[in-house]
């Protein structure tokens, strides 16, 4: 299909309910990771592989997949999710008291360490647990310094460039390492991590995205900076009316579009922890990510202390495999925010109950929308949206992000150019509603009308 014919308009709405229910988890072994992923310079908001095609983002948390006892929980459960990167620590001890496990690639103990020399047999897993998700199709967000919190000195540098240049000589070679990340969670010792994510960009010769992450936050990390490649933030809360789905997730998802990186939001709220229970919210959370064009992680028990765990069922993850597969299946990296194509009727009274998030394309001959509630368990019997399109005949499909499953039969929606905001009837839902509209014939455009 010509895609100056062909395109398409997605929009979604969600509301629900909480709760939890069993899930049984489908693996599958896509087909193996074996090229190289950049960020791509004609669309510097997302990743491409070296053949030209773009591969969407779903990063999923396994902290201890290198020194688990069984790696295979993590890759299956990645599989299931949908998830195509999985963010590992090369070194840390995160959840020791319930784990026991320490990754630590130098020499001597963590207690009486010896920086001069490594842990050869641990080295040796490493590289067998990437060669083996490569082979399953999953990336790794390879986090280098996790428990190791170095001074802001010109010798901390010096200590670990053995084990940076044993990163790049020995694991560089892998293409399903996604990204280097510098640091997870610490920021008091910048000019270190700079030297750090220089020396990445400098030495790697397959140049992938090199990142690092502050704690909780509403704005992203050195952002500016020319060795970090993403805008990149953790928002580790909650699905209660502290952190509200407009004003907090919406909010902080367009603040990470306006630096010209890709937008990533690399570690999310976890259930309990950080009372992200209601799996409904836990759906819109991903769908806000992506509808204002950026991408998120699945930060769950299960990749932290439970990672051992094959049948834990984390609220909400029934519905991150229809996430990624409906996401990965649009043209996704052609369209940028959009505030005036996609909105609410000016009369409905449930303006501050909906919000309509949009992306489009610079003809808006593709537009993916999200419309969403703010709370949850409402049902919409009688939606509408405004459309502001170029004139043209569209092709216009539902369909619920739950699942995938398609709403109704195709309708056609003419629009009669810039001048107007078309309506659009919405069949009745609950939960989500995905409308996807295709423009089948082109028409000569016309201007808006200014104030002379």
């Amino acid at each position: 299909m010509s895609r100056a014919i062909f395109s398409h308009f997605i929009f979604l709405a969600t509301l629900g309910a909480s709760g939890v229910r069993a899930v049984e988890l489908t693996c599958f072994a896509p087909q193996p990771w074996t090229q190289f992923v950049r960020i791509d310079p004609s669309y510097p908001h997302h990743f491409v592989r070296d053949d030209g095609r773009h591969i969407f983002l779903f990063n999923k948390t396994a902290w201890h997949f290198f020194s688990a006892n069984t790696p295979q929980i993590s890759l299956d459960r990645a599989h299931a999710l949908g998830a195509n990167v999985i963010r590992v620590a090369l070194e840390g001890k995160y959840y020791f008291e319930a784990l026991g496990l320490d990754a630590w690639p130098w020499g001597g103990t963590r207690g009486k360490p010896d920086f001069t020399t490594f842990n050869e047999p641990y080295w040796n897993r490493v590289d067998e647990r990437i060669r083996l998700a490569a082979a399953q199709g999953i990336g790794l967000n390879l986090t280098l310094f996790n428990a190791l919190k170095l001074p802001d000195k010109p010798e901390s540098f010096a200590i670990v460039r053995p084990y940076l240049e044993r990163v790049i000589s020995h694991l560089a070679k892998h293409p399903n390492i996604f990204c280097w990340e510098v640091h997870n969670e610490y920021v008091r010792n910048p000019g270190f991590q700079a030297k750090v994510g220089e020396f990445l960009k400098k030495n790697d010769p397959h140049h992938r995205p090199v990142i690092s992450s502050n704690g909780t936050t509403d704005y992203p990390l050195w952002p500016n900076a020319p060795w970090m490649d993403m805008a990149l933030i953790h928002h580790c809360t909650g699905s209660i009316p502290t952190f509200d789905l407009r004003d907090w997730y919406l909010a902080i998802a367009r603040n990470l579009r306006v630096y010209g990186k890709p937008a990533f939001n690399n570690e999310t709220g976890r259930e309990n922890r950080h009372k992200n229970d209601d799996p409904v919210h836990r759906r819109k959370q991903l769908w806000l990510a992506a509808a204002a064009g950026g991408y998120t992680t699945w930060h769950s028990w299960d990749g932290c202390e439970g990672i051992e765990d094959a049948t834990y069922v984390a609220p909400g993850q029934e519905f991150a495999a229809p996430y990624a597969r409906w996401w990965s299946a649009q043209q996704f990296w052609r369209i940028d925010p959009d505030f005036t194509a996609v909105q609410l009727p000016p009369d409905d009274p449930r303006r501050d109950e909906l919000v309509p998030v949009a992306l489009a394309s610079s003809s808006r001959e593709l537009i993916l929308a999200y419309l969403f509630t703010r709370s949850s368990g409402t049902t919409v019997p009688d939606g509408r949206l405004q459309l502001r399109l170029p004139d043209g005949d569209y092709r216009v499909e539902f369909f619920r992000p739950s699942d995938g499953a398609q709403v109704g039969k195709p309708t056609t929606h003419v629009s009669r150019g810039l001048r107007t905001q078309d309506p659009v009837a919405l069949p009745p839902f609950a939960d989500d509603l995905a409308l996807r509209i295709t423009r089948i014939v082109t028409r000569d455009q016309t201007a808006i009308p200014d104030s002379h």
